[in-house]
């Protein structure tokens, strides 16, 4: 994915609230593009590629536990339930890279929304 389509997801993302973070990772882990505020080392972001690809029951993100609600091969969802700090939501691209987001606990789409949503864009 480039950086414009990259931006483009991101307008697109915006349109809703809650969106704290979103990040573009290769498949090592690196960020290749993000917005928000959050930074993701690329330790951070192994280790949340790990538990996905494994199908681990949680993930660490910003070392908040996330239990692991929706796993596959595309996509991904997540949600922080003792912190309220949020939900991931995530997809494998098109390219083989990885997209994904970071919303607030309370917005106006379920989690499983967000993956969808996600997913959609991923693939535009």
């Amino acid at each position: 994915m480039d950086q414009e389509k990259f931006n483009r997801i991101v307008d697109d993302m915006n349109e809703f609230s809650g969106v704290k973070d979103i990040y573009l990772l290769n498949s090592d882990g690196e960020v290749i593009f993000k917005s928000g505020i959050l930074e993701l080392t690329k330790e951070e972001g192994k280790k949340l590629l790990k538990a996905w690809k494994e199908k681990e029951p949680s993930l660490t993100y910003q070392n908040f536990r996330y239990a692991i609600l929706k796993n596959d091969d595309i996509q991904l969802a997540a949600k922080n339930i003792v912190g309220d700090k949020g939900n991931i939501a995530g997809s494998i691209t098109k390219e083989g890279d990885y997209l994904l987001i970071h919303t607030d606990s309370e917005t106006e789409m379920i989690l499983l929304e967000w993956s969808i949503l996600v997913n959609k864009l991923a693939w535009s």
